[in-house]
C-alpha cells in the first residue's frame, strides 16, 4: 500500500515511540509498503518539531529532530511537488499534503485533520481512488 503520513501523525511518532503513530509509522517501513512524502512536508515535520511548546512536550534535542527528518528521507519515496496546481481543502497549509498523496499516486492518506474527511477535500481525493484513513484505521487495514 502506497500511504501518504500527516505531519499529525509524524509529529506524533517523533514524540512518543511508543504510541500508535510510531507503531504505525514502523509497520509501514517493515512491511510490503511505501511511505510517499515530499520536501515540502518534511521541511514542515522539521518546523513543526521545533515549535517551543512541542519541543517542551517531547524533549529531544534539535540534533535529534534533524536525525528524524533524515531517516524519514532515506526511507520513504520523495516525490517532486508541482506548485501550480490548485487542490480543494479549506487550510492552505495542507495542499502540499494533498499534492504528495496524487503525485505519489497513494493508495491511502492517514492523518487526524479533519478537513480530509470533509468535502471538498474528501470528494477530491476519493476521485483519485486515495482513502483517507485515522491512524486507528489504518493500523487495522495494514
Amino acid at each position: 500500500m502506497r500511504t501518504v503520513l500527516d505531519r499529525n501523525i509524524l509529529v506524533r511518532a517523533f514524540a512518543k515511540s511508543s504510541g500508535l503513530a510510531s507503531e504505525l509509522l514502523l509497520a509501514i517501513l517493515a512491511g510490503d509498503h511505501t511511505l510517499i512524502l515530499s520536501n515540502e512536508m518534511l521541511s514542515e515535520v522539521s518546523r513543526v518539531l521545533r515549535y517551543p511548546r512541542l519541543v517542551a512536550a517531547h524533549g529531544k534535542s534539535e540534533e535529534a529532530i534533524y536525525e528524524f527528518v533524515g531517516w524519514l528521507r532515506d526511507r520513504a519515496e520523495i516525490v517532486p511537488l508541482n506548485p501550480l496546481p490548485h487542490a480543494p481543502i479549506r487550510d492552505r497549509n495542507d495542499i502540499f499534503v494533498l499534492q504528495t498523496a496524487l503525485r505519489g499516486e497513494a493508495d491511502a492518506l492517514c492523518t487526524l485533520d479533519r478537513d480530509f474527511f470533509e468535502p471538498p477535500a474528501s470528494i477530491f481525493l476519493a476521485g483519485y481512488g486515495i482513502d483517507v484513513l485515522t491512524d486507528v484505521e489504518l493500523m487495522r487495514k495494514l
